[in-house]
């Protein structure tokens, strides 16, 4: 390690020496890489943090770019995971990147936190959360709540034994209950603060240091903070009674509409197995295709794909389930 790579660190009473070698010796997950998971994958990779891995399953698009900070114009279409990669070992070759195109379900979720000191969210839906709840808690892992839309935003540090995620939020909110940044918008100076209270907890959290056992609640445009207690419910289905039904579903959404976007994302009951080659060769007489980062792009004649390498796959243009059905059948199969 380079001194005085990390010397502004050093000279914190908060971290010193011996933090940076926990900060060295850790590794965090970063599940999504949106707003908040660029900026906060900044902040770990800038710090030192010895292994970071990024899960995404989207590609950037231009409307990213008020607010995702890895990402630059040129980057329109490519998947982010591998964006953020190639952005981020450039700043620090020391350490360990690793950006995967991933749709996440309870299936992989185990594997991928497995082993991690601390994981982070920056994702943008809960279904995803109640997920990383019930696989941290069952796997003894600290992980970070985290959320950015309009001008609030709210962090909680979650630990094994609890409080965690469900013991505040039960159940589910219904589609559409929640406000997204694709229906009440976005001040893009929200997600780099809360981000920063969210990487703070994980850097104590990596240092062996208690992290703060509330609920923040942040509004940037008032400029204000407020912290709210969060009592273990003893009889949660998941840190109390060890229920983990996120993690034993057993059907996967096989068609859904992509909230905010005109695009319908379709996950095949059996994934994919070897390379896109064939299906890129088959696509080729029927309009015009393009490789990038391990994705398969299509388009012609108004039909728009974008194929990921275990087969799910973007049809754009639409967001009626059963064209998008029609479409994918006619051109990746069934």
């Amino acid at each position: 390690m380079k001194e005085n790579r990390y010397s502004r660190q050093v000279l914190l009473p908060e971290i010193g020496s011996k933090g940076q070698k926990a900060i060295g010796g850790s590794s965090a997950v970063v599940i999504g890489c949106g707003a908040l998971g660029t900026h906060a994958l900044s902040f770990l990779v800038r710090a030192g943090v010895g292994g970071v891995r990024v899960v995404d399953r989207d590609i950037v698009e231009e409307s990213n770019l008020q607010r995702q900070t890895l990402f630059s114009e040129e980057d329109v279409g490519r998947a982010k995971a591998k964006v953020a990669e190639e952005r981020l070992r450039e700043v620090n070759s020391e350490i360990e990147i690793r950006g995967d195109v991933l749709d996440l379900n309870h299936a992989n979720i185990q594997a991928v936190v497995k082993g991690a000191t601390v994981v982070l969210d920056a994702t943008d839906n809960m279904d995803t959360r109640f997920l990383v709840n019930d696989a941290c808690v069952k796997l003894g892992i600290p992980w970070i709540y985290a959320g950015a839309v309009g001008t609030t935003g709210m962090v909680m540090p979650i630990v094994p034994e609890g409080p965690c995620l469900r013991c505040v939020f039960p159940t589910p909110p219904q589609p559409g209950e929640l406000p997204t940044c694709d229906t009440v918008g976005i001040v893009n100076t929200l997600p780099a603060i809360v981000a920063a209270l969210e990487t703070t907890e994980a850097f104590k959290i990596m240092m062996g240091k208690e992290p703060t056992k509330e609920l923040a609640f942040i509004d940037a445009w008032l400029g204000d903070l407020q912290r709210i207690k969060v009592r273990k419910n003893h009889e949660c289905e998941c840190c109390g009674k060890k229920n983990f039904e996120f993690l034993q579903a057993r059907s996967r959404k096989l068609v859904v509409s992509l909230c905010g976007r005109n695009a319908v994302q379709i996950v095949p009951a059996k994934p994919v197995k070897g390379d896109l080659g064939p299906l890129a060769k088959k696509l080729a007489r029927l309009g015009r295709t393009k490789m990038v980062d391990g994705l398969l792009k299509f388009d012609a004649k108004g039909v728009e794909l974008t194929v990921f390498p275990d087969g799910r796959t973007i049809v754009g243009g639409t967001t009626d389930l059963a064209k998008a059905k029609s479409t994918f059948s006619k051109y990746v199969g069934d």
